[in-house]
């Protein structure tokens, strides 16, 4: 998270990463799609290719795997992401006191253990 921000700067921030994440989801998707059919057609060919369906397998497991990993590590930082989202969204103040969540509602006092909450 990045420091020095006000609170609607850091809600920006998170949904712009979020959405970054979910195109680069999408980009994994997408390449691991890619990557299975490319290793579909150079195997299931390789009998009329020789060689050159082989290689083609070969590259197509290669990007099978790298869209795989892409798509569970973005999917991964997608949900961390919207976790952190929804933590900022659902934050109560506290008290400075005793720590303990302060209910809505204006109140001059905590009213679990009398701290004065305004200055």
């Amino acid at each position: 998270m990045v420091l020095g921000l006000s609170e609607q700067a850091k809600l920006i921030y998170l949904q712009e990463r979020i959405k970054e994440a979910k195109e680069r989801e999408k980009s994994g998707r997408i390449t691991f799609i890619v990557g299975v059919v490319l290793a579909t057609i150079g195997f299931g060919l390789g009998g009329i290719l020789g060689l050159g369906g082989t290689l083609i397998g070969m590259l197509g497991v290669l990007l099978a795997g790298i869209g795989f990993f892409e798509l569970i590590y973005y999917t991964y930082q997608y949900y961390k992401l919207l976790d952190q989202l929804k933590k900022m969204a659902t934050t109560f103040p506290t008290c400075p006191k005793c720590g303990k969540e302060i209910p809505q509602g204006n109140y001059a006092f905590c009213p679990f253990c009398g701290a004065p909450l305004k200055s």
